[in-house]
């Protein structure tokens, strides 16, 4: 076992014992970092002799997951459940997601963003750390402690963002007044993977899976404001809508490595990183009056929505959330007024407007799938 585990678990001791009133709140997203991070904090949380009454293990659900590491970690946190019960651990398990006003879809398909880019990155606040934000509130943040799975190795960016936070186990991250602590701060790879597979618990944990999944993999994304964190794309399993990046390289090498249930998710997400500088596709002007390349028009947001809907029927997936479809339908209709002053389609009944596109997606979705 690496020379670096057995001292994060006895630091790690020390916090909780040191804190045990405090409410423990550790995230966990199921790739290597965040398990190594569970694992330690359980294997200190064991020895520890004063301890928090209640330990929260946190989920961020955005709703567009990489399907395959979304169902693992659904499939895990069960397990972790069950197996956290019956050894009378106090930890529970919350699923975060993002209201349906701030879902993915919503805000492109309903509001006609574009797909995120570097300077126009709005998915990681909105999908992630929102949720978390809030979540946070509920306790009382100045009470609570955010364990994460930060390392100063994971790469020059996370380095770079940790040192201006401090450089040490314990800190602060803008726009959050929660203690952050970084049990597995000073690991490298070898040292993750090491206490993955070497710490026991959760033994529900499937440790080979993980490095199935996760061996191209080089990090995770935040789930705090943290304005000098690296981009979620960067080489990280994540959204498989992420436009971020140019390609997709994980989910590329996921489909190459033989997840082919991947593949049309990756084709839906290369033709939306295609499409999103198309001008024809959007509005000649920003919502705020600028005339520069703005929303998508709501005949692009039609066309991204019949091909979606024809996704989650190719796939058996379901990607908009209840009540996220009427959502999206009363969004286009409050726009309607401003695409026909901006000349872009005659004056419409939005009523009569929202009948076309039912009938259309009804024709849409009647078509075999090997058409």
């Amino acid at each position: 076992m690496s020379e670096r585990i057995l001292p994060a678990i006895q630091r790690t001791k020390c916090a909780i014992e040191k804190n045990p009133d405090k409410n423990w709140v550790i995230a966990y997203s199921g790739g290597k970092d965040s398990t190594a991070t569970l694992k330690v904090f359980l294997a200190a949380f064991k020895k520890a002799h004063r301890k928090p009454a209640k330990i929260s293990l946190i989920y961020c659900d955005t709703g567009v997951e990489n399907p395959v590491i979304d169902s693992y970690v659904k499939r895990t946190l069960g397990r972790i459940g069950q197996e956290v019960e019956d050894a009378n651990v106090p930890l529970i398990i919350d699923v975060l997601s993002a209201p349906i006003q701030d879902r993915f879809f919503a805000k492109v398909v309903g509001r006609g963003y574009p797909t995120p880019t570097n300077s126009f990155r709005w998915c990681t606040k909105a999908l992630r750390i929102n949720p978390v934000t809030k979540y946070m509130r509920s306790f009382g943040s100045d009470d609570t402690i955010v364990v994460l799975g930060s390392r100063r190795d994971e790469s020059q960016q996370r380095k770079r963002s940790i040192q201006k936070n401090g450089d040490n186990y314990w800190q602060k991250q803008g726009g959050s007044s929660a203690t952050i602590y970084l049990p597995i701060l000073d690991f490298s790879i070898s040292d993750v993977w090491d206490a993955v597979f070497c710490l026991d618990m959760p033994t529900s944990i499937n440790a080979r899976e993980i490095e199935g999944i996760y061996k191209d993999a080089s990090g995770e994304c935040p789930v705090l404001k943290t304005p000098n964190s690296p981009p979620c794309g960067s080489g990280r399993f994540g959204c498989w809508t992420c436009t971020v990046v140019r390609k997709d390289h994980s989910a590329t090498k996921m489909v190459d490595a033989g997840y082919s249930e991947l593949k049309p998710f990756l084709e839906f997400r290369n033709w939306l990183a295609e499409i999103r500088n198309d001008e024809t596709r959007r509005w000649p002007v920003r919502r705020n009056g600028v005339e520069r390349p703005g929303p998508f028009s709501i005949s692009a947001r039609e066309e991204i929505l019949l091909g979606l809907l024809q996704l989650e029927r190719t796939t058996g997936t379901e990607i908009l959330a209840e009540g996220e479809l009427e959502h999206i339908l009363m969004l286009w209709e409050r726009d309607f007024d401003a695409e026909h002053e901006l000349g872009l389609r005659p004056k419409t009944c939005p009523v009569s407007q929202r009948k076309r596109i039912q009938n259309q997606m009804t024709i849409s979705m009647s078509i075999p799938i090997s058409a």
